[in-house]
């Protein structure tokens, strides 16, 4: 009965946020694809996984102004070209804080759909690199990721659906240079 009364509680609490329109708050996953795989001449990303959750709170009416918080997992499959003339290829795992700072626009279509437009900056400190046969640690790998977001939401009475693109202003080692990493996301969330 208690959990029943905190659920309606919550519910209701959403709702009146909701109905004032100034301000949001939201839970979101995500997922990322690379489109750069190349990340220095010899190490080449072959797969990756990268489940991301967060939360983010947003301030305004037309134009929000947009911080939050989130938890990013890469699962990378790595495969270095030594002068052998077989690859060597590991599993890396690396995880990371997001913390993104967004201007979001906010365009109603009808009453409960919306189109969220909007650009910001992602910093993503590095938190923790597993071990692995190539070498990659935390003395390597970037530690401190800012990348540049845009993409747009398309919110649904409580739900959102989004596409984003975000390019790394860093090269994903410290000592290689490269292509830096860029890639598409897509995402999924509850807004109150």
């Amino acid at each position: 009965m208690r959990k029943l009364l905190t659920i309606i509680a919550l519910l209701l609490v959403a709702k009146a946020i909701h109905a004032q329109n100034w301000y949001q708050a939201g839970i979101r996953v995500s997922t990322q694809f690379p489109l750069v795989r190349a990340y220095s001449d010899v190490d080449y990303l072959s797969t990756l996984k990268t489940p991301h959750i967060g939360g983010y709170f947003r301030a305004g009416k037309y134009v929000y102004g947009e911080v939050g918080l989130g938890y990013q997992y890469f699962k990378s499959r790595f495969d270095v070209s030594l002068s052998d003339p077989e690859p060597v290829s590991d599993m890396v795992e690396t995880r990371y804080l997001v913390i993104p700072v967004k201007a979001v626009g906010n365009v109603q279509i009808t009453k409960k759909i919306a189109f969220q437009p909007y650009v910001g900056i992602l910093y993503q400190p590095l938190l923790k690199v597993t071990d692995n046969i190539l070498g990659y640690s935390k003395q390597n790998i970037e530690n401190h990721w800012t990348l540049l977001t845009t993409g747009f939401d398309f919110r649904f009475g409580f739900l959102t659906l989004g596409v984003d693109y975000r390019y790394s202003f860093q090269y994903y080692f410290r000592d290689k240079t490269g292509r830096k990493p860029q890639f598409i996301s897509i995402s999924a969330g509850v807004i109150f």
